[in-house]
């Protein structure tokens, strides 16, 4: 009962940082797209896309995505389904899209940085690639995640031999 308590709680918390999530990317997107420098976000001063908010939007959409797949587990936990497959499988894809969010968050503004250097011409180029304690950060609790799932997955093998037996 605790369990499930504890669940709907982190549920209601990560709808509310996934709804946030899709309100930030969809306003950095627009701010993108329409150029409005003014806000600083997502343009440079020339009116240009700045590569560093472009790779916050890719950066953004895979994390949005893994909190839908945290709500899918959350929501079956809730129910009782701790050990089962498919929250098992929920926690996977949290877990993989969190490092595909990471990946991104690193190398996009670079990548977009080239391209748009690319696209702009003149004669040199310079890009920056970055790797703060932040991106470390999220890449560690990626592989956590990870862990986690294959521990689940073990304690889900056990519970089923356990049936088995008895």
């Amino acid at each position: 009962m605790r369990l499930a308590v504890g669940a709907r709680r982190l549920r209601i918390g990560t709808l509310a940082g996934l709804l946030a999530t899709i309100l930030l990317v969809a306003v950095a997107g627009l701010a993108t797209l329409l150029g409005i420098g003014g806000l600083h976000l997502g343009t440079t001063g020339s009116g240009a896309p700045d590569a560093e908010a472009a790779g916050a939007l890719v950066s953004g959409i895979p994390f949005a995505l893994g909190l839908w797949r945290l709500l899918a587990m959350l929501r079956r936990i809730e129910r009782g389904e701790v050990f089962e497959q498919a929250t098992i499988a929920d926690l996977r894809g949290f877990a993989l899209w969190v490092l595909v969010s990471s990946i991104a968050s690193i190398v996009a503004p670079p990548l977009l940085e080239f391209l748009l250097g690319l696209v702009r011409g003149g004669d040199s180029l310079t890009v920056t690639l970055s790797f703060e304690s932040g991106d470390f950060f999220a890449l560690l609790v990626s592989a956590l995640l990870f862990f986690i799932a294959r521990l689940f997955g073990e304690a889900q093998r056990i519970a089923d031999d356990n049936r088995q037996i008895v």
